[in-house]
């Protein structure tokens, strides 16, 4: 019975961990936080990145990580590079940033 409630326990607290470990946040979450004003618009943070990462917005997700709200951003940039972005949801400021060229695919 102990081992089983031990189990019990560890696959109930990997679930958790895994719901905390960043999946992107459902519609509802992201206006309840917005409603709480634990994060700010994707529109206002485009508008605070754009002029040191100018580009076309691929994709973007919102996701709850250590605490925090954060956006993963793809851009297109000039040039032809694929820009990645871990962008904080309340100030906007960039965490992480990661820029490749386009592949062109061969036919």
């Amino acid at each position: 019975m102990r081992r089983l409630l031990l189990l019990f326990c560890l696959v109930c607290g990997l679930g958790w961990g895994a719901a905390q470990a960043g999946a992107p946040l459902s519609h509802e979450q992201i206006r309840e936080a917005r409603q709480k004003g634990e994060i700010r618009s994707l529109r206002w943070v485009m508008q605070q990145i754009q002029p040191q990462y100018p580009g076309r917005l691929l994709d973007a997700e919102l996701i709850y990580k250590n605490t925090h709200y954060i956006y993963r951003i793809k851009l297109l940039q000039p040039g032809g590079y694929v820009s990645r972005l871990v962008v904080d949801a309340y100030t906007a400021e960039v965490l992480k940033s990661r820029s490749r060229p386009i592949q062109k695919r061969k036919p």
